[in-house]
């Protein structure tokens, strides 16, 4: 395939840098979390529906599936070679992949920030809402009301032309069909449990999109 790409040793590089920085940021949350675990007073659980959440995990551990395969196999000067089949040609080019890091570095520190910035009060979906859980409205929470599904999106489009096959187009779908009601699930106990202040919150900050105009 006669195609006009980076150097793939240096696509590595590029594409190993914001992992680096998600998984410090993400290895200092899970000790917290683990921390917070061993002295939790109670919680209560939410009621998702499985599917949907399903999907939404999909997505999620199909980020780390393409991103270090992609890392490896770009290391090693095999990408293209390996896995010819699933490239796209008109995908392969440089722009493209200057394109995707550029979107894969925004969803990354996005994400990146969503979890340093909750901290304590982000819990992992099937974990339950603790009893002293915080309304966290602020930073990336300031922005849309849940920055973790919008960071899966935003990463696996910018892997998808990073890496010049659609596949994780897919998996975007898988979360885009799940996440509405895995949120929908999350806010209906967010509001039992803040009642009046989760309402405002829901009025000022969009759920997925920025809103332009708050009432």
């Amino acid at each position: 395939m006669e195609v006009d790409l980076l150097p793939q040793r240096l696509m590595a590089v590029l594409l190993s840098l914001p992992l680096v920085a998600l998984l410090f940021v993400s290895i200092s949350y899970w000790f917290t979390y683990g921390r917070q675990e061993k002295s939790s007073s109670g919680k209560s659980y939410i009621g998702y529906n499985k599917l949907y959440l399903t999907l939404v995990a999909i997505g999620y551990f199909g980020i780390w599936l393409f991103w270090l395969s992609g890392i490896v196999l770009h290391a090693l000067d095999r990408y293209f070679t390996t896995l010819d089949f699933l490239v796209c040609s008109f995908l392969a080019t440089s722009i493209a992949q200057i394109a995707g890091l550029v979107i894969l570095y925004i969803g990354s520190l996005f994400f990146a920030w969503a979890i340093g910035y909750a901290g304590r009060y982000l819990r992992p979906s099937t974990s339950g809402v603790q009893t002293d859980h915080r309304l966290v409205q602020g930073g990336p929470l300031g922005i849309v009301r849940h920055p973790y599904y919008v960071s899966y999106m935003v990463i696996l489009v910018g892997l998808s032309l990073t890496l010049a096959t659609l596949w994780p187009l897919l998996l975007t779908l898988c979360v885009v069909i799940g996440m509405t009601p895995t949120a929908n699930a999350e806010e209906i106990q967010l509001e039992a449990l803040f009642g009046e202040e989760y309402r405002q919150y829901q009025r000022k900050v969009g759920q997925f999109f920025p809103k332009l105009f708050r009432r």
